[in-house]
């Protein structure tokens, strides 16, 4: 079972609480959805990838909190691999000179300081809108070497699964409807609904710096009035698995089924 500890410290209680130790996923109190609504599950695999690979990744954002909570994000879906380069998820004007560094890294710079940044950023670096769902890569970026496909097949309907929709809702679309607009080939509809989203997107994401909002435990009261989490739910009851959960065991799987037989290629 879960742990707690609780303990009063001038007659405020603090409270210490751990998941259950048989959980093969360590517990993460960070916002997933946050990347997702920000990226689309392509960009997000890309993403991940090139960290993975120990690529040059360089996170743009309007909004500073964005940036931390994406770096974390995505260190975290490297489990049970670990980021050991570089890492600054909020990079000052002053270090912009560091996104030339001959070593892999994982940065993040506002959109105010990125104008400053650009004849820094090496021709190795991987860029990550994280507003418009944009990357672009560098004329030198070392081309990635191919997911073993079945894998990739495996780990993209787990996302579409669990994540799918969570893009699009958060610019008021659905995505069936995106792809029936999409299939009729009119440009000018197409354009339109993606103009829609994206000016909804851009009223949202304007207000990110307004807080940090962490993710709560999962037995915290505060879920009662969490419509996301309740969406996990049965009866009122807690399931065991939530999506984000979900999108963890995702990632996870791919690793554990990719070093398998990882034996088998040492001499």
């Amino acid at each position: 079972g879960a742990y707690e500890v609780q303990l009063e410290i001038l007659n405020t209680p603090i409270r210490f609480w751990a998941p259950p130790a048989n959980q093969p996923i360590a517990y993460v109190s960070l916002p997933f959805q946050v990347l997702f609504e920000c990226l689309d599950i392509s960009n997000v695999l890309l993403a991940w990838y090139s960290l993975a690979c120990e690529r040059k990744v360089l996170l743009v954002s309007e909004q500073v909190s964005l940036l931390t909570v994406c770096s974390e994000i995505l260190c975290s879906l490297l489990f049970p691999m670990k980021w050991s380069h570089l890492y600054i998820p909020v990079l000052p004007r002053s270090l912009c000179p560091m996104l030339d560094a001959p070593m892999p890294y994982l940065c993040g710079i506002s959109r105010a300081n990125f104008p400053y940044a650009v004849q820094d950023i090496g021709d190795e670096t991987i860029v990550v809108d994280l507003d418009r769902n944009c990357i672009s890569v560098g004329p030198n970026f070392p081309e990635l070497p191919p997911l073993p496909h079945k894998r990739r097949q495996k780990l993209e309907a787990a996302l579409n699964s669990s994540v799918g929709n969570v893009f699009w809702e958060a610019r008021n679309l659905d995505e069936e409807d995106v792809l029936k607009v999409k299939s009729t080939g009119n440009n000018a509809s197409i354009n339109t609904w993606l103009e829609k989203g994206g000016a909804v997107w851009e009223d949202k994401v304007r207000a990110r710096d307004d807080a940090f909002n962490l993710a709560c435990a999962p037995d915290a009261a505060a879920l009662e009035f969490d419509d996301d989490a309740l969406a996990g739910r049965d009866n009122g009851v807690l399931k065991k698995q939530s999506r984000w959960d979900a999108v963890q065991e995702a990632f996870l799987r791919f690793y554990v089924s990719s070093l398998l037989d990882y034996k088998k290629f040492i001499p």
